[in-house]
């Protein structure tokens, strides 16, 4: 069962809140053994910008999609290899949808076919009306070779 402090779930649906009626995104960084040293970023959903820039290549806009800023994504990538950490989790919110791993989920968080970041578990946060209403997270499976549901515990 994977951990989440419980004060970085809260921060996580604070965010979602925040960012209704888009999409959040953000990322979580540390051992992989234990979460004590885990820190939590919130980060800058460049999905409208890219939207506007290019409709017809980035035909979603935050509503219904998120894209970390490149910049952002560097920079978190590089302080946990630095400090011997790893990429432990993503998290994003669904605007008036399910918390489910979309088809376009999948193909972010893949490389050739092969998880992107290994060690990486991924959150979807549902928010309704302005309100948490459910969450899932998902990690990937050798065996089906997709992202699978799994438990997750708070502590």
């Amino acid at each position: 069962m994977f951990q989440i402090q419980e004060e970085h779930l809260k921060e996580m649906h604070r965010h979602a809140l925040d960012a209704y009626p888009e999409e959040c995104c953000g990322i979580v960084i540390g051992n992989r053994e234990d979460t004590a040293s885990d820190t939590l970023f919130r980060c800058t959903n460049i999905q409208n910008r890219l939207h506007a820039a290019d409709p017809e290549a980035h035909p979603r806009d935050a509503k219904t999609a998120y894209f970390i800023d490149e910049k952002e994504l560097l920079t978190i990538t590089r302080r946990a290899q630095d400090e011997g950490r790893v990429i432990k989790l993503f998290y994003h919110s669904h605007p008036e949808h399910d918390a489910y791993f979309s088809e376009e989920d999948t193909r972010r968080a893949l490389f050739f076919d092969e998880p992107a970041y290994p060690d990486a578990r991924y959150l979807v946060i549902s928010v309704y009306n302005k309100a948490i209403k459910d969450q899932a997270l998902f990690e990937w499976s050798e065996g089906s070779r997709t992202f699978e549901q799994v438990s997750l515990a708070s502590n």
